[in-house]
């Protein structure tokens, strides 16, 4: 019974992403708002149709493929085979739930990588935006997967051991353990583990320089770290992103940005980041994220204690690793109604910032500036409300613009 139900669930969760996908390909020729309609002339209108349909439809192969293998993986038992292939090789529980995870998680890349590979020097090299090379994708590969295993293996080790010890009680201290864990990657992960992927520099002297410091100067905002990201390194779209608090608060702009936008456009982009934390967004998304953890971590605990989430997956002994995963497809339809919400609520905050970028600089660069971004990335510029509901964390350039009026 409790099989049938995650495979109802994980065909459900598919069958909801593809009716999504379908509905946004159905509004992408809708006639445009006459606010945005100059923005792409024909042609570039149909790339940009072109492009949307093109990862619309990829994507679509990549998840009806990821959904058959795991429906098929829960159906025949390949988990429990899995997890007896772990207990062959180690007596060690932890040990046990380490190499199941980890091998796991490689099977997962390896069915991925063709997708990944396709997409990335394929379609994004089609339309113009890839600038990864081989060596690049190589060299982050392995260091993702050295984090992976140093960082991640050490907090699912810390999580295990106080599974073992302390049993179904062991939620507690292990969200503990990830909210600040989460909470040092908050606040020094751009400065941390960024740099082992991209180079951060401080902006150079010059007008842009200045501009950004009259700006601050007028908001009674400390700078703090502000860089220039080689974003070009990988892709031709241009992006900025604010993260830490307090004395930790650092501003990255992508070098593409620089060299899109015009100076008065990047200081409005900027005053739109300054506006995250004049707002409290992101301290209020850091505390209302660790709050969902808990309630997760906490149902989790509660769950463990049924041995039906392990032996649903044809297993004859119950585990942590096992239980845990058939905790977190149960929790799917539950993980998609957050969603919304946290979606949602990250919609009204870039409202905000808009806004405030607007009272507190000049609204026509923020304009400009978003509609540039936009049309550079050939972003869908009539996408269907539902999609956006569920999968846009920012609000459409449209609602950006008529918001700023």
């Amino acid at each position: 019974m409790l099989l049938t139900a995650l495979v109802v669930i994980v065909l459900a969760a598919y069958i909801i992403e593809s009716i999504l996908d379908n509905l946004n390909l159905s509004t992408a020729r809708n006639p445009l708002d006459p606010k945005i309609a100059h923005l792409y002339d024909a042609k570039e209108r149909e790339r940009s149709i072109s492009y949307s349909a093109e990862k619309t439809r990829f994507g679509f192969i990549s998840s009806t493929i990821s959904t058959l293998i795991l429906v098929f993986a829960l159906s025949y038992g390949w988990f429990a085979s899995l997890d007896n292939w772990a207990r062959g090789i180690v007596d060690n529980q932890i040990l046990v739930s380490l190499l199941f995870i980890a091998s796991l998680s490689v099977i997962s890349y390896l069915l991925g990588l063709p997708f990944t590979l396709y997409s990335t020097f394929k379609i994004e090299a089609k339309y113009g935006f890839n600038k990864t090379t081989p060596k690049v994708f190589f060299t982050d590969t392995i260091k993702g997967a050295a984090l992976a295993t140093l960082i991640g293996g050490s907090l699912l080790s810390a999580v295990l051991w106080l599974y073992q010890e302390l049993g179904s009680n062991f939620w507690i201290l292990a969200w503990a353990l990830l909210a600040v864990f989460s909470l040092l990657m908050f606040m020094f992960g751009t400065t941390l583990i960024l740099p082992l992927f991209n180079k951060l520099e401080p902006i150079k002297d010059g007008p842009l320089k200045q501009g950004i410091e009259k700006y601050c100067a007028s908001q009674g905002y400390n700078l703090g770290r502000l860089f220039v990201m080689d974003g070009s390194k990988r892709s031709s779209k241009a992006n900025a992103f604010f993260s830490g608090l307090g004395s930790s608060k650092t501003i990255v702009l992508f070098d593409t940005l620089i060299e899109k936008l015009t100076t008065t456009e990047i200081i409005a982009v900027l005053a739109h980041e300054i506006g995250h934390y004049k707002k409290k967004h992101t301290l209020s998304m850091f505390i209302f994220s660790n709050i969902q953890t808990f309630a997760t971590f906490a149902l989790l605990g509660f769950l463990l204690g049924y041995p039906e989430l392990s032996t649903a997956l044809g297993a004859s002994q119950s585990s942590f690793h096992l239980s845990a995963l058939t905790f977190f497809i149960l929790f799917t339809p539950l993980s998609i109604f957050l969603g919304l919400i946290n979606n949602t609520w990250s919609r009204h905050n870039e409202y905000e910032s808009d806004t405030f970028a607007k009272q507190t600089y000049k609204v026509e660069p923020m304009r400009s500036a978003l509609s540039k971004i936009s049309t550079d990335s050939l972003a869908n510029l009539s996408p269907h409300p539902a999609y956006v509901a569920f999968n846009y964390t920012h609000p459409t350039l449209l609602q950006r613009l008529k918001n700023l009026e």
